[in-house]
């Protein structure tokens, strides 16, 4: 999803001025473009692994290159590595992957943690329940300050349009072209027929805008409409809902390149690479609410340094473009169930015939005693 969303942004510009004008919201950019595209992967993969994941929080290592000039007059480049401002929210995102599995898998040993966690948590929530009585009027003064600090409005209606045009067009290449692709190379089955069956659950999803909230009907169209095996089917779709946001990763990395595009800045492909991994990885961390997905857009936006101002703009487009997410979202976890049961076919026949057995002796048994 995310390579769809890269792919069409880049070939439409939607954040491209007609008039050659470039949006300042009154922030200063500070993009380094003394890297290539190796250094920019290779940074990448180091952040990944921070040597301090406290020092991680509000700084990163980068790769520059600097001209340096020898005593007979020839040039050449030096490398060095420098400790920069900014989360490295790749290193965090990987940490917090690695230490959520080792919690998993030993769950009483680190029961204290996980204490400690979920105070945490329920903490932020309820400071979050208290900050959101005051967001409509902070999101009001929020957008009334960049569109008063714009030069033409009506051009950055323009290009806020083009940007919707993009990521539906971006989701609907997804929906009606990758996912069905994937669902018929592995069920060789309709996709239609499918698509059919889910209705209910599209439709509650657009119009609830949660992948969370849209569970049930989905659990009740897969396994009652297109007869998806319950084990699989409880197991699958609760995950996808928390993890498996194709929408949400196509639109990150569109707003993400759509924000560069505005400010005038231009991202070799290291970046554009480095912003598609990003956005990947924070749309597994999404949570399954209306507009989880401007929370972690934070993230992408920091990977590559790009300005947080444009955010409150998406505000004004993103309760709608959301629900089409959402609808992707769905159909992807519902689709998901059916390939996992393709691939999990010989495995659920030798439990059935396990469990067939198992019945059968427990019957017989009970005759016996019966008949003693």
């Amino acid at each position: 999803a995310s390579i769809v969303g890269l792919a069409l942004v880049s070939i439409i510009r939607p954040g491209v001025s007609s008039q050659n004008t470039e949006y300042d919201g009154g922030v200063s950019i500070s993009v380094n473009e003394n890297t290539n595209t190796l250094d920019t992967i290779m940074d990448l993969f180091r952040g990944a692994f921070p040597d301090n994941i406290v020092q991680a929080t509000f700084g990163k290592h980068a790769t520059e290159l600097t001209n340096k000039t020898r005593k007979d007059g020839t040039t050449y480049i030096e490398r060095s590595l420098k400790f920069k401002g900014g989360m490295n929210m790749i290193g965090v995102i990987v940490f917090s992957i690695v230490c959520g599995v080792i919690i998993s898998l030993h769950p009483r040993e680190c029961e204290p943690l996980m204490k400690v966690i979920q105070a945490v948590n329920d903490l932020t929530m309820r400071i979050v329940q208290l900050i959101l009585w005051y967001s409509p009027v902070g999101i009001f003064f929020l957008i009334s300050g960049q569109f008063a600090g714009m030069e033409d409005l009506g051009e950055m209606m323009a290009q806020l349009g083009m940007l919707v045009i993009t990521v539906l067009g971006g989701l609907a290449i997804h929906f009606f072209i990758v996912l069905p692709g994937i669902f018929f190379a592995f069920t060789r089955k309709n996709p239609l027929i499918y698509y059919y069956n889910m209705l209910p659950a599209l439709a509650t999803a657009f119009g609830t805008d949660s992948s969370s909230a849209t569970m049930p009907v989905t659990l009740q169209c897969v396994e009652e409409r297109n007869n998806i095996d319950r084990r699989i089917s409880r197991f699958v779709i609760p995950v996808g809902a928390t993890i498996n946001m194709d929408g949400t990763a196509l639109y990150e990395a569109v707003a993400c390149l759509f924000i560069a595009q505005v400010h005038g800045i231009s991202l070799n492909f290291g970046q554009v690479i480095v912003t598609g991994m990003t956005a990947t990885l924070a749309a597994v961390g999404a949570a399954g609410i209306p507009s989880a997905g401007l929370v972690t857009m934070v993230m992408v936006l920091n990977a590559v340094n790009l300005p947080l101002d444009m955010i409150s703009v998406l505000f004004t487009i993103d309760w709608f473009l959301d629900r089409f997410r959402t609808m992707t979202n769905v159909i992807g976890d519902a689709l998901g169930c059916a390939v996992v049961q393709q691939l999990c076919t010989e495995e659920l026949m030798e439990m059935n015939r396990e469990r067939d057995l198992q019945e059968a002796e427990e019957g017989a048994a009970h005759h016996k005693e019966m008949g003693v």
